[in-house]
């Protein structure tokens, strides 16, 4: 069992939830993802392992999985909400091109110490950061500047 699945069970069962074979598998997919998923995603893997899994089980079990802290929901480009795994409650960000909708996830010391300021400050505790930031990539930066300088006439 993996170091992030073996997390989970442990906290599920600290919860009174039991790592049952749809969460293991849930658990399993979001941890070997090498990017975020969205629920169709996620449900085509799980299903491939056992197709009897229902959608509205992933939906339910994706819901427990955040609330416990597990997994991150994140609204990227295109209005889709996708997950992730939570790995040693690392804060997020990301920057993502308006453009070709490129994503970059940034470097978690960027933002410093400013959780811990939070708290100190607000009196806001175990907060999570998750930065989404919005640009052009150097590429489509460059195609829209030429663009500009050579608009192509309208017929």
């Amino acid at each position: 069992m993996h170091h992030y699945v073996r997390m989970g069970n442990e906290l599920l069962r600290k919860r009174g939830y039991r790592l049952t074979p749809q969460r293991h598998m849930i658990l399993s997919v979001i941890q070997d993802a090498d990017a975020h998923l969205r629920v169709e995603e996620i449900a085509q893997r799980v299903q491939e392992r056992n197709p009897y899994v229902s959608l509205s089980t992933i939906y339910r079990t994706l819901e427990l999985l955040q609330k416990l802290g597990l997994i991150r929901s994140a609204h990227l480009p295109g209005g889709q909400l996708y997950y992730e795994a939570v790995q040693d409650h690392i804060h997020h960000h990301h920057l993502v091109c308006r453009q070709c909708q490129h994503t970059i996830h940034l470097d978690t010391a960027l933002l410093g110490d400013l959780h811990e300021k939070l708290a100190h400050m607000y009196g806001f505790h175990e907060v999570t950061l998750d930065l989404l930031a919005s640009g052009y990539c150097d590429a489509c930066l460059k195609q829209l500047t030429q663009e500009e300088q050579n608009p192509q006439p309208k017929l």
